[in-house]
């Protein structure tokens, strides 16, 4: 009777860890499932910024969001979510227009109106850049 337990046991054992290994492969390697498509940059008055309006895809299920970054003017855009806005819509439909009014701002030309589920009024810890946000920004 022990020995038909101990194979009952591993059985189940192993019909457990059979879908938690495939899952863990499939994580590891296929890594995060979104990806961004750049839609529009903006350098700064030095050339040593630039801020990225781009869309960040995450499949069937999630609806188009639009989104910005602030990253090194030669920096390619990471596979990240947006470090400073970010709203519902497709960037053909409704991305703000950017303009650097100095290297330290950036204004972005669409009024918070709560809608958002980021809008950072900074970005960086050294040479901090200001965001402002308004209709009369751009």
């Amino acid at each position: 009777m022990k020995l038909v337990l101990k194979i009952a046991i591993g059985v189940v054992l192993t019909l457990l860890a059979i879908p938690a290994i495939f899952l863990g492969v499939v994580f590891w390697f296929g890594g995060d499932m979104c990806g961004n498509y750049v839609h529009k940059e903006y350098l700064s008055p030095s050339n040593s910024h630039k801020a990225v309006i781009f869309q960040r895809d995450c499949g069937a299920t999630a609806g188009f969001s639009t989104q910005i970054s602030i990253i090194g003017a030669r920096e390619d855009l990471s596979n990240s979510k947006g470090n400073i806005y970010i709203i519902d819509g497709h960037p053909d439909e409704v991305a703000p227009t950017l303009k650097w009014l100095s290297e330290s701002i950036l204004s972005i030309s669409r009024p918070l109106n709560g809608t958002e589920y980021k809008a950072k009024h900074n970005w960086g810890w050294l040479n901090r850049i200001e965001v402002e946000y308004g209709a009369g920004s751009s």
